[in-house]
């Protein structure tokens, strides 16, 4: 074994939540009053934390309406958007195959936390890891952030780690944090043409 723990991103890496977090955005620039703008690559509102998806993103400035438009993304989301997201094909049999071996097996996800673990449980996944980890609702809580509050509740040394990811955010959340990145190209970030990305969550079983 290689690394003692494998921590995944959740969207665009363990599942295609794009469906609920669009709705998600919509529902909530509708509440508020605004428009939902086109955006040139709409992937890029899904991974950062939900209040930068609104400020930096979206553009949105007012920190209470960034607050106000946050909550009522969390009401829809939870109610409804959550349950739209769908496991890209292969990702349970490689949870169940990396428990089997004894890795310890992590989330880190910029979701807010009750909505990762809430997930987790819907979507019977929660008996695989260890950790569940996202942040509160409206923090700028950074990836680094999260993997070393990770790493240092398992009692172990980021060398020990490694983080699968399908964003660039991802990739500099572990190199910061010190371990080792697996980068998925099916998701909402790295392509096929990115060099040195998987295309296959088969392959991760290969490289841990």
């Amino acid at each position: 074994m290689k690394y003692k723990a494998v921590f995944f991103d959740l969207d665009g890496t363990l599942m295609d939540t794009s469906e609920g977090v669009f709705a998600g955005g919509r529902y909530a620039m509708g509440k508020a009053g605004l428009a939902f703008p086109e955006l040139e690559n709409p992937y890029t509102f899904i991974g950062p934390p939900l209040g930068d998806c609104f400020r930096v993103v979206l553009g949105v400035r007012d920190e209470a309406t960034v607050e106000a438009l946050c909550h009522y993304y969390h009401d829809y989301y939870s109610e409804k958007g959550c349950y739209l997201a769908k496991f890209y094909p292969g990702i349970p049999e490689v949870l169940e195959t990396l428990k089997k071996r004894g890795y310890i097996l992590g989330i880190a996800s910029m979701k807010n936390e009750d909505m990762v673990q809430k997930m987790c449980s819907h979507f019977k996944v929660d008996s695989y890891f260890d950790q569940q980890l996202g942040i509160d609702l409206t923090g700028t809580m950074d990836k680094a952030a999260l993997l070393e509050k990770g790493f240092r509740s398992l009692g172990l040394k980021s060398s020990e780690c490694v983080l699968v990811g399908d964003t660039k955010v991802d990739e500099a959340g572990a190199v910061k944090a010190g371990c080792d990145i697996i980068r998925a190209n099916w998701g909402f970030g790295f392509t096929k043409t990115d060099p040195g990305t998987i295309s296959s969550p088969l392959e991760i079983l290969d490289l841990v």
